[in-house]
């Protein structure tokens, strides 16, 4: 489970462990369309993580997991849209 803190063009995404990072997109009624490519690096005071693809692929998953029955759905726009 993800803490989720959002803005008009980003939402921050912060696990357990405290890493955070930047989801970057775009509010929409009912939810946020999210672009995948600004999943990159875990960020925790002077540390930074990079984050492989399988787990940007989990972290993606968990987020519209956890969102699926919210009225307010994180979903990821396609590659090239």
């Amino acid at each position: 489970m993800y803490i989720l803190t959002g803005h008009n063009n980003h939402i921050t995404i912060e696990n357990q462990s405290g890493q955070h990072f930047q989801l970057n997109g775009e509010l929409i009624r009912g939810g946020f369309i999210a672009d995948p490519t600004s999943i990159q690096n875990w960020h925790k005071a002077n540390e930074i993580t990079p984050i492989s693809q399988l787990e940007k692929d989990q972290i993606m998953t968990q987020i519209m997991q956890q969102t699926i029955h919210s009225p307010f759905k994180i979903l990821f726009a396609e590659p090239g849209i």
